[in-house]
């Protein structure tokens, strides 16, 4: 089951909460059973409780969690369990919150970088269509009553003004039904494909993935894991199904004995630069050093991309809004002369 925006954030407050008290020496069942009763959360709330009685009973938090689908995935119960076994809890609940705060703060810097221009666009497009049928009928209908001989640019917003006033609802409505299918479970194949094949959109997107990817990869070969698992388990954080296949083949890959970077390279998934600090990791025997540097790497030419496509959309929004608009008020000063004229 995934988890809503609102219970990922509860998640990340929960396990910084849990690290700070085991760190400060609090035992596994106090920890959960405080977070328990002062928790804003109902959700975590019983969940810190149920936890605290069944640990209590003498079950092992690995086992309690396997039954905990909803707030932990198979990567985070990996790492717990690895942690467990080592006696390095405290450590591992503290490498989770940094894990599950990184992705979220990738996700909200993506979110807000397109909050703006979205915001724009929808203002432009809404005034635009504003004006085309309410504004421009009315001079239209001036203009034929007064029999005024109309330019070129009058002719062709009028034209724009009478199709939006006869077909808008239809054409609104097609758009709705398309955007609602692209959107809905049926669209999630077409929704991804656009989100990867997108210009500039795209590759960002296939970068952000990746660096997650790196990330981690590099904190579960930290924590012990085998890099078969680790591989498999990194595989499903992919947001992407076909990523998730590319990422299940290599996983294949380096079972068969091919070495990690050579298969890495073989998915064109990953930028050079990636490859070559694994393939570095790979012979001084750190990949989850050089991973993580992979990750930063990544993350950091991410948001030049980010910045740079928002310094270059925001412009264009405002400049392709501002001629429409132009084009309009251009049309009905050319009307308004024109009535002038005729009446001198």
């Amino acid at each position: 089951m995934t988890m809503r925006s609102s219970e990922n954030g509860q998640l990340i407050l929960f396990l910084q909460q849990l690290n700070l008290l085991l760190d400060a020496g609090v035992s596994l069942e106090r920890s959960f059973r405080s977070i328990g009763r002062d928790s804003t959360s109902k959700l975590f709330s019983s969940f810190s409780t149920k936890v605290a009685e069944e640990l209590e009973k003498g079950s092992s938090l690995p086992e309690i969690l396997n039954h905990e689908a909803r707030f932990f995935d198979a990567f985070d119960k990996a790492l717990i369990k690895s942690c467990w076994q080592t006696g390095k809890l405290s450590e591992g609940f503290g490498q989770l919150y940094d894990h599950h705060r990184k992705k979220d703060d990738l996700s909200e810097q993506m979110k807000t970088a397109f909050v703006y221009p979205c915001i724009l666009a929808v203002s432009a497009f809404a005034s635009t269509v504003f004006l085309f049928i309410f504004v421009v009928p009315r001079f239209e209908t001036i203009a034929n009553q007064n029999e005024v001989e109309l330019s070129l640019i009058s002719n062709l917003v009028f034209l724009l003004s009478n199709f939006l006033t006869q077909y808008g609802i239809s054409l609104g409505g097609f758009i709705l039904i398309v955007l609602s299918l692209i959107l809905s479970p049926l669209g999630l194949t077409i929704r991804q494909r656009l989100l990867l094949n997108i210009p500039i959109l795209g590759p960002i997107n296939n970068s952000a993935e990746v660096g997650k990817w790196c990330r981690s990869l590099a904190l579960l070969l930290r924590n012990g894991i085998p890099i078969h698992d680790a591989l498999h388990l990194c595989a499903d954080l992919y947001s992407f199904d076909k990523m998730q296949e590319q990422g299940k083949a290599l996983a294949s890959q380096v079972e068969k004995g091919v070495n990690l970077t050579d298969a890495m390279a073989a998915t064109g998934l990953f930028p050079d630069a990636a490859i070559q600090l694994s393939r570095s990791g790979g012979d001084t025997g750190n990949y989850d050093v050089m991973l993580d540097k992979a990750a930063d790497f990544l993350t950091a030419d991410n948001a030049r991309k980010v910045k740079s496509m928002m310094s270059f959309i925001e412009p264009a929004v405002i400049l392709f809004a501002g001629c429409i608009i132009a084009l309009i008020i251009f049309a009905l000063i050319s009307v308004t002369m024109s009535l002038n004229a005729s009446f001198i």
